[in-house]
């Protein structure tokens, strides 16, 4: 394997698959092209957030939108790229799973409230 040569965009990749629903929205991308309401029924979260982490997503360069009709038709920017992203990340989890299990850092980090409303 070759040194990264540009280290801070690779961690921008990184960060950007780094949130389990932005994943399950690229695996649902996998599929083929679709609107949010499409992408709401099929995940089940609410269209804000959904809406917020496409917005995330496209920032990133993995997904692209155009408009369809009064809605926007979201799809994968590169979908060989995202496939290969996903399936290093599948392989990498696997192999990671014991020992992020075993790392006491990961056991022991509070739990995030859901909204404000319960930091308060």
């Amino acid at each position: 394997m070759q040194p990264i040569s540009d280290p801070e965009t690779a961690a921008a990749v990184a960060a950007a698959i780094s949130n389990p629903i932005r994943l399950r929205l690229l695996g649902r991308l996998l599929a083929g092209p679709c609107i949010v309401g499409d992408l709401v029924g099929a995940t089940g979260l609410e269209q804000a957030v959904v809406s917020k982490q496409l917005g995330l997503l496209r920032a990133a360069g993995l997904i692209a939108c155009a408009p369809q009709g009064r809605c926007r038709e979201y799809r994968l920017a590169d979908p060989a790229m995202v496939e290969a992203l996903l399936e290093a990340l599948l392989r990498a989890a696997g192999s990671c799973a014991r020992a992020l299990g075993d790392c006491p850092k990961q056991n022991h980090r509070p739990a995030r409230a859901e909204n404000s409303d319960q930091r308060r």
